[in-house]
């Protein structure tokens, strides 16, 4: 029997459950039926049911079957460690493990984090925030307006007109961080008959706001949409009530930024197929270069375009502000649905968010890009010293990445999980792509400057031993 074999139907059966897919009290297809689904011996189905019966997670109810545990499940949930363990030195469904422990360390405040994508609290403007608060203006902190208030959608109307995007106060609605934009369009705008269309590698696949919805998510590699720039939607497939999602400025984890050129066709066949886009630009505030990098709004025939702004990644994540800008009805829709949910944004970011916009944002972009700059600079001097022998990187052309492609068969889950144990905490490339095995994404924007070169050195060696 294949060790492989019976824990890859342990670890689909538990992620399944832990999905939502599976719940407690379902009834498990026969022993039979699961055999031929994985193709193996009935005995390798009996090792692995009678394995998770072991723990707790499945119960067997006489002349009935094998049923997921009702009265189990919370315990196994809460306190079961071992199986924790066991799941991490699985060989599958790593996506799901790295996210798990990184969500679980990054708090821990002895861990070095070489690839968390926020600014480090030095460089988030908390004393401008209280310069903000202590001035005269007044404060009211009763419920804004569906849309969000109206002095920081004015201030996001002057914003967008300076990349290149007209609008009004109409067409904004304001979010509690881009991911809740992306929360909103799930829920306002897709039904289950929906395709979301993907680049791939992608931020979305790290975050899951669209994977627990039935419509079927359709990953499109980077690569091919370049390769593929004039006929990238296929002829036969049915595109009706799909939107497709990307970062076409600074990519979150890839830096990929497409062409002017590249955008306007790729706006172009959206609307052809009557594909919506969800255009998620909240990093192009963060470009080292000198060009302009146009949004997919700003373009021509642009309509179809939801654009997602934000503040967490220039500003402050903890400010929760973001925007989407769209159709006026879709907005109204929108800003209804997350009333709904939350009665809106904080009054107290907002009204901060409103005035930074106004006075300060223009002057803390330019200096935060140069401290940014300082920073990549010295990582990449470290990784060439230390890790250039194990792979290849480009140079990031802004923001915070750093897509780092292993050259050697190096196992990244012995790396992640050694790594832990060294209180150093990475991101493997397959939380973003169930297919780059290999790749590390780094990210210089949260770790000190004087710990980059000893962290890295560390890693070094740690893939040396596992190698």
């Amino acid at each position: 029997m294949s060790v492989f074999q019976y824990k890859k139907i342990i670890d689909d059966i538990t992620n399944r459950i832990n999905d939502g897919f599976l719940k407690p009290g379902d009834k498990l297809s026969s022993q039979r039926e699961i055999a031929q689904y994985y193709n193996v011996n009935r005995s390798t189905v009996v090792e692995a049911l009678d394995i998770l019966k072991s723990y707790g997670i499945l119960e067997t109810i006489e002349k009935r079957g094998i049923y997921v545990s009702q009265n189990k499940w919370n315990t196994y949930i809460t306190s079961n460690i071992r199986w924790q363990d066991y799941i991490g030195n699985s060989v599958s469904k790593n996506n799901q493990y790295y996210i798990q422990k990184i969500n679980e360390l990054e708090f821990d405040k002895e861990i070095i984090r070489l690839g968390t994508g926020e600014l480090s609290p030095n460089l988030i403007p908390n004393h401008l925030f209280k310069e903000i608060l202590v001035k005269d203006d007044p404060l009211h902190t009763n419920y804004e307006e569906p849309k969000g208030k109206s002095e920081l959608r004015t201030e996001i109307v002057k914003y967008m007109k300076k990349r290149g995007v007209e609008c009004d106060i109409n067409n904004i609605c304001i979010t509690s961080g881009a991911l809740q934009g992306l929360k909103l369009i799930a829920d306002g705008l897709l039904v289950p008959q929906s395709k979301i269309i993907i680049e791939t590698p992608s931020y979305i696949n790290s975050v899951r706001t669209w994977h627990n919805i039935r419509s079927q998510i359709v990953p499109l590699n980077i690569k091919y949409i370049k390769q593929n720039i004039n006929n990238i939607f296929k002829v036969s497939s049915d595109y009706k009530n799909s939107i497709f999602y990307c970062i076409p400025t600074l990519h979150n984890p890839t830096q990929n930024t497409y062409t002017k050129i590249e955008k306007q066709k790729i706006v172009n066949q959206c609307q052809k197929n009557g594909i919506p886009i969800v255009e998620d630009d909240i990093y192009a505030d963060l470009s080292f270069e000198s060009e302009t990098h146009l949004p997919m709004k700003a373009l021509e025939n642009s309509d179809n375009v939801l654009y997602l702004g934000s503040l967490s990644k220039t500003v402050s994540p903890g400010l929760r502000i973001g925007w989407i800008v769209a159709n006026k009805n879709v907005i109204s829709h929108l800003s209804d649905l997350k009333m709904q949910n939350d009665y809106g944004a904080s009054s107290i970011s907002q009204h901060i968010a409103a005035k930074w916009l106004s006075d300060y944002h223009d002057n803390h972009n330019k200096a935060l890009k140069l401290q940014l700059e300082k920073k990549k600079n010295l990582f990449l001097e470290s990784l060439k010293t230390h890790l250039s022998k194990y792979g290849e990187w480009k140079e990031p052309r802004g923001s915070f990445y750093i897509w780092f492609k292993l050259n050697n068969s190096v196992d990244v889950k012995k790396v992640f999980n050694e790594a832990i144990k060294e209180n150093i905490l990475i991101q493997p490339g397959e939380i973003y792509d169930t297919n780059s095995t290999n790749y590390i994404r780094f990210s210089y924007s949260y770790i000190n400057e004087n710990e980059i070169d000893s962290s890295l050195k560390n890693l070094s060696e740690i893939i040396e031993r596992v190698k």
